[in-house]
């Protein structure tokens, strides 16, 4: 059966989970141990799949010749967009004397400041340093690294592309000499909730050789780097973490980190992991480098271009004490401009290494952003429920913690008889834990359940809801008869009456809506609700796989009868482009606006 396969025939062969087939051509023919015969496949645009030899399938000649298909210029550049006006001229985009430049096929779709943001890219790159694109969410920075990319890479968004990257017995069988360019390989790092989406955009702007090392086929793509055949590596956090010794035997000219502020706490395993690569080039892409601290940015800097901001005492030292004691309520006039002095030093000394830009370059291309708080009252049984609450003994403990003792010893009820309750918890761990209890009824009722909690929540919760639920022997009897999640009926929450009305609103002007919720518990009542109101909805979180996760996008983006996405704040928030939606709806705001921020943006 072998021998009616040749090396370089044609075949029809299964290139993706999908088992779509594709157009192809055999690079070699192996058999395993176990006597089984296998294909290597090359597809149109350069990648390569080990196939067995029973799944190929001839190609029909009605097809027509495949040279036609591969060497017809027509539709052929990458990336092609018929339906959108090109903002910039059809001609490349000169970065050095030394040939390197954006290929006119992408540098026609992008703007000035785009390109400088390349510039600033290629200039590092060619300095063999590290730097950090802290662009504003919104402006391209995936863009700007595909296109720094294509240009050190030296691909033309054309036919040419596609016969480069074919395989050298290819090229020899149609008397084509392979070009003897050094072989570059870079590593794209990224959450797993965008791995795909970077993959997706890889194949529309331009034709790179692409591997994922995610998943079962790690090793075999691994070894397949190592030979010079891919020229650009995809994997996640948690793979380099797990893989860091086999990531580290590769030689890569470039490593390109997404979300880089996840590399802000020094202590982290993941801070230690990134640190540990063997690259000089470390390229950081993040839209909210600082959070919390000036210890983040320091750490995130220190990754990228390590020592240009001194020891992380150092830095303390000379810029992060000065700035937070200026930034206090209580500053002197001297404290404040030491302060002053000491954001300006740091910025001059970032500026080389830190590039950001934000929205305002494109405010007058982006439509008008509205941002309304809507307050919502509670219903009557969330009353009661939040006023049962307050009244256990708990609560009380907490709420009198400042009191004078009873003792008469004169100190703080908190620091004498009252340190903690019966159960021997302290008063400042039931101050958070009650603050949370009071944040979930206030949102649904529901989420007062033990699911997915600490041992010392569960027991909490468990004893709160016995206190409280007493009292509303209806909604206990509808707990038991159905999942606490089920209970989607708006009486339970004064923000789903609210929401209720919101959705009925939007629906009608068929708007398309992302509805972001920090809780998977509160997305499971969310969604009890789309689906009792017959709303057609998708849902995207923590747990949604990664393949999943683009479907998901492109297929709310595309189809104008899916009106809403619930969607983790968490999960959600990262990288991922929901074009389609015009809405947006955050049901329970996080403690960090950081998180809504890059929720909103999306």
């Amino acid at each position: 059966f072998i021998d009616n396969w040749h090396i370089g025939e044609k075949c029809l062969a299964p290139c993706l989970g999908n088992g779509k087939l594709h157009e192809g051509t055999i690079s070699s023919i192996e058999k395993d141990k176990n006597g089984k015969s296998f294909a290597v496949v090359s597809f149109l645009e350069s990648e390569e799949r080990k196939i067995p030899i029973t799944k190929l399938c001839r190609v029909e000649a009605s097809r027509g010749p495949w040279k036609s298909l591969i060497f017809d210029d027509s539709d052929l550049e990458k990336p092609y967009f018929p339906d959108k006006n090109p903002p910039s001229p059809t001609v490349p985009f000169k970065l050095s004397d030394n040939g390197d430049f954006i290929p006119y096929t992408i540098n026609r779709y992008l703007r000035d400041y785009q390109r400088e943001g390349v510039q600033f890219l290629y200039g590092h790159y060619s300095n063999k340093r590290g730097c950090i694109l802290g662009d504003d969410m919104g402006l391209g920075k995936t863009i700007q690294v595909i296109s720094f990319l294509a240009a050190v890479l030296h691909k033309k968004g054309t036919r040419e592309d596609i016969e480069n990257n074919m395989p050298e017995f290819l090229l020899r069988r149609m008397k084509k000499e392979a070009k003897c360019n050094t072989k570059k390989t870079f590593l794209i790092v990224a959450p797993l909730s965008v791995l795909y989406n970077w993959k997706d955009e890889l194949d529309t702007w331009g034709y790179f050789k692409v591997s994922v090392l995610h998943g079962s086929k790690k090793d075999d793509d691994l070894s397949r780097i190592k030979q010079g055949k891919y020229e650009v590596a995809l994997t996640t956090y948690e793979t380099l973490r797990l893989y860091l010794d086999e990531i580290n035997s590769v030689e890569w000219c470039a490593v390109i980190v997404d979300e880089a502020h996840r590399i802000k706490n020094p202590k982290a395993q993941i801070t230690q992991t990134m640190k540990s690569l063997k690259c000089p080039v470390r390229i950081g892409l993040t839209g909210t480098i600082l959070q919390n601290n000036m210890k983040e940015l320091w750490c995130v800097m220190d990754w990228a271009v390590p020592g240009l901001l001194g020891s992380r005492l150092q830095f303390k030292k000379k810029f992060s004490d000065p700035v937070e004691h200026g930034q206090k309520h209580t500053a002197t006039k001297r404290e404040l401009a030491t302060g002053r002095k000491a954001m300006v030093k740091l910025a001059r000394k970032m500026s080389p290494w830190f590039l950001r830009r934000t929205k305002v370059l494109i405010s007058d291309q982006l439509p008008k952003k509205e941002d309304r708080i809507v307050y919502c009252s509670l219903t009557e049984f969330q009353k009661a429920v939040y006023q049962a609450v307050l009244e256990t003994e708990d609560v009380s403990l907490v709420l009198r913690a400042g009191e004078p003792c009873s003792c008469n010893s004169g100190r703080k009820r908190k620091n004498c008889c009252y340190k903690a309750n019966a159960h021997g918890e302290t008063v400042k761990s039931l101050r958070f834990s009650y603050l949370t209890i009071l944040q979930k009824v206030a949102n649904h009722a529901a989420l007062l359940q033990t699911d997915n909690t600490s041992k010392q929540q569960e027991a909490l919760i468990k004893r709160v809801c016995s206190q409280v639920f007493s009292s509303f022997p209806d909604f206990l009897q509808l707990s038991k008869d159905a999942a606490f999640e089920t209970i989607s009926d708006p009486k339970y929450s004064g923000k789903m009456k609210v929401l209720q009305q919101l959705l009925n609103h939007f629906r009608k002007n068929k708007d398309k809506v992302l509805l972001f919720s920090f809780s998977t518990k509160l997305l499971d009542v969310l969604e009890q609700y789309c689906m009792a109101s017959g709303l057609d909805y998708r849902r995207l979180d923590g747990n949604t796989k990664s393949e999943d996760r683009t479907r998901i996008v492109r297929e709310f983006n595309s189809i104008q009868e899916i009106g809403i996405c619930l969607v983790s704040t968490m999960a959600g928030g990262l990288g991922l482009n929901f074009v389609g939606a015009n809405v947006v709806i955050l049901f329970d705001p996080t403690w960090n606006p950081a998180n809504d921020l890059q929720a909103i943006d999306r």
